[in-house]
């Protein structure tokens, strides 16, 4: 079973795989759960998309509690943050 601080390594990591597709600035670390009963954990990250206008994507990483692996990857909508 990984921990919190495991389970958002494993999300930063996986955005860190495609930084040379995308560019990832500002990472934060926005939201952690624990859904005990189906053993996952969900974590936001977000990331500036936008440095003009100061918006971020919010992304949503569904990552198997046992074993650390990302079983999905959920977008939110941006948010301006000016």
């Amino acid at each position: 079973m990984i921990n919190v601080k495991q389970a958002v390594g494993a999300a930063i990591a996986y955005v860190n795989d495609f930084a040379d597709l995308l560019p990832v600035r500002e990472v934060r670390l926005e939201e952690t759960e624990f859904v005990e009963d189906e053993d996952i954990w969900l974590i936001t990250l977000s990331f500036v998309d936008n440095p003009m206008t100061g918006s971020r994507s919010y992304k949503v990483f569904v990552i198997d509690a046992l074993n650390g692996q990302i079983k999905s990857m959920k977008a939110r909508s941006a948010i301006s943050t000016r």
